[in-house]
């Protein structure tokens, strides 16, 4: 007959490791978009994006390098932006007025698609006219300053939104005394994105979602194209 001692298990009834696991799992809930959008923020933060995408796509002569059919596209997209802007707008005096916090929510994301749309367009069309560009040296860097700025703010939005559908929410942002902050800023979204644009991924922050980390992915690629444009441009420029 076998002995059994106090944290034994008899051989015929195995552990369910799987089952302790399970019961250490929780389910985390949606932290939920931050507040930081008020009506005058997102009015500002959406006029900051279209007037950033308009200038890194103003010096840039679609039909001089593309084309026709590219060039309509481009130019459509340019008209896509005007109208998501103006849509953007009116649906954010409405909800104010109302006191429909959720549909100026849902236009400030309709609107971050169409600004993504157009930002990645002025990137490319940037890479595709670099060597291409005879510019004046400082207007030449005036796009490409631009379209660096342009990501840097439209994905400020991207995070502030996946933050707060994420379960759990997707950063850990360091607060004082030790303590996590449970509501983050706007700032906080602005400095993960511009830290991304600049070192290529957060600094303080701990970004905790997979998913948030292909976005930032995704950006780094964006601004390490810009980048390049630069160098071409100096390059080109130093040997003009």
């Amino acid at each position: 007959m076998a002995t059994m001692t106090a944290g034994s298990h008899p051989q015929d009834a195995p552990r369910n490791d799987r089952a302790v696991s399970d019961a250490h799992k929780t389910h985390l809930a949606p932290r939920g978009v931050s507040a930081c959008f008020t009506p005058l923020t997102t009015i500002a933060y959406v006029l900051v994006i279209f007037l950033l995408d308009i200038l890194a796509g103003a010096a840039i002569e679609y039909g001089s390098v593309f084309s026709k059919d590219t060039t309509l596209l481009l130019e459509g997209l340019d008209v896509a932006l005007v109208v998501a802007f103006l849509a953007t707008t009116a649906f954010v005096i409405v909800a104010s007025m109302t006191g429909r916090d959720h549909l100026r929510h849902r236009a400030l994301i309709v609107y971050l698609f169409v600004a993504t749309v157009q930002t990645i367009a002025a990137v490319g069309a940037l890479v595709v006219t670099a060597r291409v560009r005879k510019d004046e040296y400082l207007w030449g860097l005036v796009d490409v300053g631009a379209a660096y700025i342009a990501i840097a703010a439209v994905f400020t939005g991207w995070y502030w939104l996946l933050d707060g559908i994420v379960p759990g929410g997707a950063f850990v942002f360091p607060g004082r005394g030790g303590e996590d902050l449970a509501r983050p800023e706007l700032i906080d979204y602005a400095f993960i994105s511009f830290n991304t644009n600049a070192t290529f991924g957060p600094t303080s922050e701990t970004v905790v979602s997979r998913r948030v980390k292909l976005v930032m992915m995704f950006q780094t690629i964006l601004s390490l194209l810009v980048l390049l444009v630069l160098v071409a441009r100096l390059v080109s420029t130093g040997r003009g």
